[in-house]
């Protein structure tokens, strides 16, 4: 459909994310693509499989200690050394009753023994003497198949790859032979900028004019992001930039869909006579699905789809904060949309640690810190900013804090939706829920 911008009211936060997420099967229906366990590049791709254990973990019983495997019913006797196991060892077949074998932590223990004790509650001697009043079967022992059998799932479908889940792929098998496993496709983006105003980042600004001229700090700030394996992990092409012009607009925005799934364009989006991009796409055919959302920072959110389906394009506003929190709001859900994961990054549930005012008409999005309260818990603080195009007031702060609209301050203590900058590995302690 074809919509005329300025025609369009602002929609709902949830509705724009349906929107959104619903176009990301422009990159989820594709079939998985190998990759190899051996390179870097494994690194924020998702399975598209599961990894199995090859052999059984630990496929031995293995010493957790450098000392003396024993029968455990034979600590109270003087023991004869019978030799010594080293890991990678292969070890004795049999040990005489009465005796013992000295081992170093991570060897196999002998058959028949039962039990490993520590070189500090020994002698040292031979035959050795335990100081102990008893000793316990298993003691310092990892028994074989006591982590996972042969054929259990260690990894599983839709897990991101990071350094613990490469190891684990690694131990289970994964890199035998190829290397290869399934992985799931990640998606192409492009980054367009747009502005006269904007300069490249190394430009000294020190020119007659220059005054009245900023840095192309979204370019970076952007393409950090989206190349971030632990969270977003897209194929990011080479940021460019594009003039208020329209042939040179049109320029870069082709070049831009002509190779990516998804084009974000930063800037140029609002209702302005240079705010070019949303014309460009519909004179190029593209359907309209948001112009405008209702939130702060971030209205001018804008979203359309080529017409063959294949490639959607973002309109990020240019102000940064607004472009950050989109990003992390929006870009963020589709890209995890697109690798097949649950497009719900994980939103928190914290106490504002101050009271703060938020905006009477939207939902106001603002960076913020986690910091402890005085009882020691987890709360939320909101540093003072001077509006959506406060870069600096960024740094420092953890994530995004949600304060729905409202005529009065939120007071201290109120329970705020927290969205962290980045996933968060492992669990954690925090409330994590579905964003309202």
């Amino acid at each position: 459909m074809t919509v005329d911008p300025s025609s369009c009211p602002p929609i709902e936060i949830q509705d724009a994310l349906d929107r959104l997420i619903a176009t990301a099967d422009v990159v989820a229906s594709r079939r998985a693509v190998d990759a190899d366990f051996r390179e870097n590049s494994i690194l924020g791709a998702v399975l598209a499989a599961p990894i199995l254990a090859d052999r059984d973990h630990p496929p031995f019983d293995r010493a957790t200690m450098d000392g003396y495997a024993i029968r455990a019913r034979e600590a109270n006797l003087s023991l004869t050394v019978e030799g010594s196991v080293a890991a990678g060892t292969p070890p004795p077949t049999q040990v005489s009753q009465g005796a013992c074998v000295a081992i170093a932590t991570g060897a196999a223990v002998p058959p028949g023994l039962d039990a490993v004790v520590e070189h500090e509650s020994t002698d040292r001697n031979n035959p050795l003497t335990i100081h102990l009043d008893g000793v316990d079967p298993n003691r310092n022992i990892h028994r074989k198949s006591a982590d996972a059998r042969a054929g259990d799932t260690l990894l599983a479908a839709g897990t991101r790859v990071d350094h613990i889940a490469r190891g684990i792929a690694v131990a289970a098998g994964a890199a035998i032979g190829t290397g290869l496993v399934k992985v799931r496709p990640r998606p192409r983006v492009a980054i367009v900028t747009t502005g006269d105003e904007v300069r490249p980042i190394d430009d000294l600004l020190n020119g007659p004019e220059d005054a009245v001229r900023i840095r192309n700090s979204n370019g970076s700030l952007l393409a950090s992001l989206l190349t971030d394996r632990t969270t977003f992990g897209a194929v990011l092409s080479p940021p460019t930039h594009a003039a208020d012009d329209v042939q040179a607009t049109a320029t870069a925005l082709d070049a831009a869909a002509a190779t990516a799934d998804l084009v974000i364009t930063v800037g140029g989006v609002s209702a302005g006579v240079l705010d070019l991009v949303p014309a460009h796409w519909m004179d190029r055919g593209w359907s309209t699905l948001i112009r405008g959302v209702r939130m702060q920072p971030g209205r001018p959110f804008s979203l359309w789809r080529s017409p063959d389906a294949t490639t959607i394009a973002i309109g990020l506003p240019g102000n940064p904060v607004s472009a950050f929190a989109c990003t992390q709001i929006f870009v963020r859900a589709w890209i995890r949309a697109a690798l097949g994961l649950d497009p719900n990054p994980g939103w928190w549930r914290l106490p504002l640690l101050d009271a703060v005012r938020p905006n009477p008409r939207r939902p106001v999005f603002r960076p913020a810190t986690i910091v402890m309260d005085a009882t020691g818990q987890p709360a939320v603080r909101i540093p003072s900013w001077q509006g959506s195009g406060d870069l600096p007031h960024l740094a420092g702060t953890d994530g995004l804090a949600r304060l729905d609209p409202g005529d009065h301050d939120r007071p201290a203590g109120s329970m705020v939706d927290f969205l962290p900058h980045h996933d968060a590995g492992g669990t954690s302690t925090i409330q994590k829920e579905s964003m309202p």
